[in-house]
């Protein structure tokens, strides 16, 4: 036996091709692979293992099948405890791992998945070490191990099999109660925004998908850890600020979680584990989906929280957290799923959601389809116009082989101004919104809608929100009605009654270039699933 075989904090060497292995607790080439039960990995086989391949390949080069979660057999190996330390260990590291603007998961916009493994270590022969020495943490060593990552094993759990009630029209469930030890405890507000009297077909199925999302959401915060979770019916009869103050002198020294019913539909357990465990923070604290663009904000002790304004809406609230109130803002921008949400039926059929739909949504099918086309023909140009933000034309860029034109107009239309902030002087110096195609239709009329959009492109996707804001203001009151704009959205100009939007509508539908029309999601978010199609699965539909 070498001299200092046995001793702790050997170095692991690379063995020459044909070196004969020393003793039966090393190994040479061919021979069996013995001893994996001994580092804790917990290897259960029928029979032995066969002989080890020369040919090694890298683990990220090969195939790996994931069986779904069962009940465990009991362990006969020490494997249990010491995959229990590994657990502990990368729950106390924590990493998230990103997946870039040209992955090719963004480019069909699926949630993200965390692979099993991590970088492999290379390609080498294995030699036993003493058991004593071996640490179930110890990553693989390389050839001179230097500058190697720990090997990343996963632990997969099943999730609660959480489905909505298939009953659109049924009351949300009422406040349910749990508890986490060992955090401030959270409460969870989900605002429902209640349908209005007289409301449309088109109105009826967004509001049911919308409510179905809700309790959704409501099991998925529970099951997070949130002390009490409550769906409220939200009349907006007042403004966002007021709405919010008595949820949060109702949180206490605690924390609150507030959402729309309609926001973040491809949530995560992970993303909801989040929002609970910043809102349950012992410091002040916030997190948002996006601080710029927000539809879910946690906000941890309440209790040291100054007085809130009348803030206009939710997209106000990180700003004003931030620079008047000093609690530090950190979002969650990186995950792109986070950013979409349920504001009209067009966005039900960008997730392919599409059960129930009260309309014909061939018209729409259609231009989806030939915009999707245009995007893939790198001859061709696509033109994008409204509220899109650097990060969607540059996606766009990326994973799109058309050449891209863009009009970002009337960003943050509806979001902040110094007026949000306390600052009565914005009142004064703010102006109107305004619009180029839109004051091309001033000029022209609606009627020449597609004839101008077809000078520019070959497809193209529009913000009508911000030439609504043109003509008539920024507040949607004055616009014409939900059931309107919800039918022009899907290309329906005889379900539209107002003149001005139905001629626009009829104008985008017989256009000879694809047209899509919208609001913030088509031209934000959504433009993902236009280009790459629906998600692959939505779990609350």
């Amino acid at each position: 036996m070498p001299a200092g075989r046995d001793q702790a904090g050997r170095e692991v060497g690379k063995r020459s091709e044909h070196e004969q292995a020393i003793g039966s607790g090393r190994m040479g080439d061919a021979q069996e692979l013995r001893g994996l039960d001994r580092v804790g990995l917990g290897v259960h086989r029928a029979g032995r293992l066969g002989p080890l391949e020369t040919d090694l390949r890298s683990p990220e080069d090969q195939q790996v099948e994931i069986e779904l979660a069962r009940t465990p057999a009991a362990s006969t190996t020490p494997a249990e405890h010491a995959l229990e330390l590994l657990e502990r260990g990368q729950q106390i590291e924590g990493a998230e791992l990103g997946v870039g603007p040209a992955g090719h998961v963004e480019g069909r916009d699926c949630v993200p998945e965390l692979g099993l493994i991590g970088h492999a270590d290379g390609c080498r022969r294995v030699q036993a070490r003493h058991p004593s020495h071996v640490s179930t943490l110890q990553g693989g060593k390389g050839v001179h191990g230097l500058g190697e990552r720990p090997l990343r094993i996963a632990a997969v759990r099943p999730e609660a099999d959480v489905r909505p009630d298939p009953t659109s029209r049924q009351a949300v469930p009422p406040e349910v109660v749990t508890r986490l030890p060992g955090m401030r405890p959270v409460r969870v507000s989900i605002l429902h925004p209640a349908t209005r009297d007289g409301a449309g077909p088109l109105e009826l199925w967004a509001g049911d998908a919308r409510g179905r999302l809700a309790r959704h959401h409501a099991a998925g915060f529970v099951a997070a850890g949130a002390m009490a979770v409550a769906v409220i019916t939200d009349e907006r009869d007042a403004t966002f600020g007021a709405r919010l103050r008595p949820l949060i002198a109702a949180a206490g020294s605690g924390g609150v979680v507030v959402l729309g019913s309609g926001a973040i539909p491809l949530a995560t357990t992970r993303d909801r584990n989040a929002f609970v465990a910043a809102a349950g923070d012992d410091q002040p604290r916030a997190l948002a989906n996006n601080r710029y663009s927000a539809d879910v904000v946690a906000i941890a002790r309440t209790d040291r929280l100054p007085t809130l304004p009348d803030l206009p809406g939710d997209n106000a609230l990180p700003r004003w957290l931030d620079e008047v109130a000093g609690v530090p803002v950190r979002d969650l921008r990186r995950r792109p799923r986070l950013a979409f949400d349920i504001d009209t039926p067009l966005d039900l059929v960008l997730l392919g959601a599409v059960e129930g739909a009260p309309g014909d949504l061939h018209p729409v099918r259609t231009a989806l389809a030939g915009v999707s086309s245009v995007a893939a023909d790198r001859r061709a140009e696509l033109l994008i116009t409204g509220r899109a933000s650097a990060a969607t034309i540059r996606w766009l860029e990326i994973n799109t082989a058309a050449r891209v034109r863009a009009w970002i107009e009337e960003r943050g239309l509806r979001a902040a101004t110094r007026l949000a902030l306390g600052d009565s002087s914005a009142a004064t110096t703010s102006r109107p919104p305004a619009s180029i195609l839109g004051t091309l239709l001033d000029r022209d009329g609606p009627s020449s809608f597609g004839a101008h959009l077809a000078h520019f492109a070959e497809a193209a996707i529009v913000d009508t929100r911000v030439l609504l804001a043109h003509r008539l203001g920024p507040t949607e009151t004055a616009w014409p009605s939900a059931e309107d704009r919800y039918a022009s959205d899907l290309l329906l100009p005889s379900c539209v009654a107002d003149p001005w939007l139905r001629e626009l509508t009829a104008a985008a539908a017989t256009a000879p270039i694809p047209i899509l029309l919208g609001g913030h999601s088509l031209v934000g978010p959504g433009i993902r699933f236009v280009i790459g199609g629906p998600p692959r699965s939505v779990p609350w539909r």
